[in-house]
């Protein structure tokens, strides 16, 4: 009896015994967002019943259940977390399957990009946004500039070149070690403080002209530590200072549903409605002055052959890292705001 004669019934029979000869296992490992726990069901759910262990509906309620426990955990842990789900199916009809969370601090995880990415992790150029600001000082030795999260030192070893005052914040202390390395090595007017800036410490001055923040809001989790910087730029910044950073915001008519929220904290995207944006900044006597397409800006103003920095960069910085859209459509991207300070309202 061949296959074209045999009863579908035998067939059916033979498969199922067929897959419970099978053998299989291996790890499945995702960022953790809880809002899309249904998606994680769904793979699960499938992959286990391709290797012959289908989940009775009884067994999916509990996948479920323990997904949701474990995606929860490793996100408010960190914005750097996966879960990761190891299966292993005998002989039989039987899987067994552990969930498991994983993360990391926010410098632990770019200390892994240290030790696994090559170079130049951020791009060898400086940006062409802060490089105008700074360009329009008279006197650079008279513009001291406030470099937060200076990461590989871009920026602030830019800047220190031509002549500007530099304190650079960074808290990987990879990075500031490295910075502090090439910033002697040059003689360069630089000061590399190691410490998360938004913690307690009275390490910076309260004269600069340019305060700038390359690359850091993506990776807040809350509106309010915005306002956290706008406060620290307030105090900080001279009279007629100017507080540079990009950041990404959503497009009029996008209403998130948090787990688009969750995922762009995992895609180093977080981004902010333009409402969130005014009221982190609002009384504290910062004036928007300019509001920026980064990927357009950069693209225009970068040296010949700097474009893009990274092979990463274009999609990232119009929102394709979290949307898998085309940038048309795609309800975020990453600006660069100025606010200048007028006025004296700091305080403390």
């Amino acid at each position: 009896m061949d296959s074209s004669t045999r009863p579908p019934m035998l067939h059916d029979a033979m498969a199922r015994r067929l897959y419970r000869r099978a053998e299989a296992g291996g790890h499945i490992k995702l960022p953790a967002v809880p809002g899309m726990l249904d998606e994680y069901v769904k793979m699960c759910s499938t992959l286990f019943g391709a290797v012959g262990s289908p989940l009775s509906a009884e067994q999916l309620e509990q996948l479920r259940a323990n997904l949701a426990t474990e995606l929860a955990t490793a996100f408010e842990a960190s914005p750097r977390s996966n879960i990761i789900v190891t299966y292993q199916k005998p002989v039989g009809q039987l899987l067994n399957y552990v969930i498991r969370g994983q993360w990391y601090s926010i410098e632990g995880a770019y200390e892994n990009w240290l030790a696994t990415r090559q170079p130049p992790l951020f791009g060898t150029e400086p940006d062409a946004r802060v490089c105008a600001l700074a360009a329009d000082a008279a006197d650079p030795r008279a513009y001291r500039v406030l470099d937060i999260g200076a990461g590989t030192g871009r920026n602030t070893l830019a800047l220190a070149r031509r002549g500007h005052p530099v304190d650079a914040v960074e808290m990987t202390p990879a990075f500031a070690a490295d910075i502090r390395a090439e910033a002697e090595r040059e003689s360069l007017d630089v000061r590399v403080v190691v410490r998360d800036v938004l913690s307690a410490g009275d390490d910076l001055a309260d004269d600069y002209s340019l305060i700038l923040l390359s690359e850091v809001t993506s990776d807040f989790r809350t509106a309010g530590q915005l306002r956290d910087i706008f406060e620290l730029a307030a105090r900080r910044l001279a009279p007629g200072g100017q507080l540079v950073f990009n950041a990404f915001l959503t497009r009029d008519g996008y209403v998130d549903d948090g787990a688009g929220l969750e995922l762009s904290q995992q895609c180093y995207s977080t981004f902010f409605t333009p409402d969130e944006m005014a009221d982190a900044a609002a009384g504290l006597g910062l004036e928007l002055v300019s509001d920026e397409s980064v990927h357009d800006y950069e693209k225009a103003h970068l040296p010949d052959g700097a474009w893009p920095p990274t092979s990463w960069y274009a999609e990232w910085t119009r929102g394709q890292d979290v949307f898998d859209l085309d940038p048309e459509v795609c309800p975020i991207s990453m600006r660069w705001l100025v606010y200048r300070r007028s006025g004296d309202l700091r305080s403390g």
